[in-house]
C-alpha cells in the first residue's frame, strides 16, 4: 500500500502505509501505523485523505523543493533526518536558507 502521514498525539506525524485503495464510496480508510498498530481513519471528504509520504530516495534531500510532496510533514520529517541523523544543520528551500539551531559548537568552520 501506500506510505502515508498520519497525525500522532506525541510525534505530530507518524509515517504508515494503507492496508487498502481509497474509495470515494467508503467512509474510512484502514491503515498500519510504523509502530505497528491498525488504525482507521474516517474520510468525510478529501481534505480528510492523508498526506503521500516522499519515495526513500528523497528523504534527507538537501533542498526541499526537490520533494515530490512538499507538505508540513514531509518538510518535518526532511528536516528531522538532516539535523538527527546526518547532523546538517543546513536546508534549503529554493533560495531560502533553513537553518536549525543546534545550541552547541559544531567542528564545520575550522578554527579561527
Amino acid at each position: 500500500g501506500a506510505k502515508v502521514w498520519i497525525p500522532h498525539a506525541d510525534k505530530v506525524w507518524e509515517g504508515a502505509e494503507l492496508l487498502e485503495d481509497y474509495s470515494p464510496n467508503k467512509p474510512t480508510l484502514e491503515l498500519v501505523s510504523e509502530s505497528n498498530e491498525r488504525k482507521t481513519l474516517n474520510i468525510k471528504s478529501e481534505s480528510d485523505l492523508p498526506f503521500l509520504r516522499n519515495p526513500p530516495i528523497l528523504i534527507g534531500e538537501n533542498d526541499l523543493t526537490a520533494l515530490s510532496y512538499l507538505h508540513e510533514p514531509a518538510v518535518l520529517h526532511n528536516l528531522y533526518v538532516r539535523f538527527c541523523q546526518l547532523k546538517d544543520i543546513y536546508t534549503y528551500c529554493g533560495i531560502v536558507l533553513v537553518a536549525i539551531n543546534p545550541y552547541d559548537d559544531l567542528p564545520i568552520y575550522g578554527e579561527w
